[in-house]
């Protein structure tokens, strides 16, 4: 006679005991509790019956396993559950067994995760382009306080990084830091191109190549800050654009239309970036032409 004792009941995948009423299918053998046969009304092990099999008691290995097995696609289907909540806002978003693919904006992570005050999805709809680098990165900043990365852009065009991102503070703060640190080099390359005779100033003294070469080590220095911290700087400015949006709009609807309409990056602001910092160059060519 097969013992049950320590196998369990397909229906309610409790083990059977000593005291349990314990019923059988007559064809598979299958064995249930009877209250779980009476609610099902038939055998439901329909994998032994299509292939004409018989019920085999199970090792208690194998029935932890199993149990195991079945815990893991519950807590799956869960956390599928789950996305599929937080991601309503996001009709595009594709889950793949629980996971959230490439076009999901939050990149899979926790779309109401908070940094310092903003959410994963919030900061996602600002971003808007490039999210792959800047969610991972800034949700680094937050966790270990991380402030230096790297930013190519920056170590040589940074005014253009920071109008492109729409950060016209630093985009202008940049454009003048530069025209003053590069003004020595800049005088004396306008001053050899139109052959102009300074009175004011000798650019060909000892002090005044000294003084080309302090700036250039300036420049530099300049450059790599700018380089190793823009990042965080984007990653201050979003944080500090976001709440002021918050603030103002109605509802998250709105909020997010707000994020995506005024975040983001703008190629006509590289342009007008260029533009501003030639005006720059122009004027202080019209100045040493018409005051020497």
């Amino acid at each position: 006679m097969i013992d049950y004792l320590g196998q369990a009941c397909i229906v309610c995948h409790q083990n059977f005991n000593e005291s349990d009423d314990i019923v059988v299918c007559p064809e598979c053998g299958t064995p249930y509790h009877r209250e779980c046969y009476q609610k099902e009304g038939r055998c439901i092990n329909d994998t032994l019956h299509t292939a004409s099999q018989s019920w085999q008691v199970v090792k208690q290995e194998e029935l932890l396993e199993q149990k195991r097995a079945e815990k893991r696609a519950e807590e799956a289907e869960q956390a599928a559950q789950r996305i599929r909540e937080q991601t309503s806002g996001y009709p595009n978003a594709t889950l793949y067994d629980g996971v959230r693919m490439n076009n999901d904006p939050c990149l899979g992570l926790d779309p109401t995760e908070e940094m310092d005050g903003v959410t994963i999805k919030e900061m996602s709809s600002f971003i808007a382009t490039n999210r792959f680098f800047y969610l991972p990165l800034f949700r680094l900043m937050k966790q270990t306080g991380k402030k230096i990365s790297f930013n190519l852009t920056c170590l040589f065009f940074p005014h253009l990084y920071f109008a492109n991102r729409k950060m016209w503070a630093m985009a202008i703060f940049t454009i003048l830091v530069n025209f003053l640190i590069r003004l020595p080099s800049t005088l004396s390359m306008v001053v050899k191109q139109f052959g102009l005779n300074l009175t004011w100033i000798d650019i060909e003294t000892k002090l005044f190549s000294t003084l080309i070469s302090v700036t250039g080590i300036a420049d530099l220095v300049f450059s790599l800050t700018l380089c190793f911290f823009s990042n965080y700087f984007y990653y201050r400015f979003a944080i500090r654009k976001i709440k002021a949006y918050k603030k103002c709009c109605a509802n998250e609807t709105e909020l997010h239309e707000t994020l995506k309409q005024n975040g983001g990056t703008s190629f006509a602001n590289i342009i007008f970036a260029l533009v501003i910092q030639m005006a720059f160059s122009f004027a202080l060519s019209i100045f040493l032409i018409f005051v020497r």
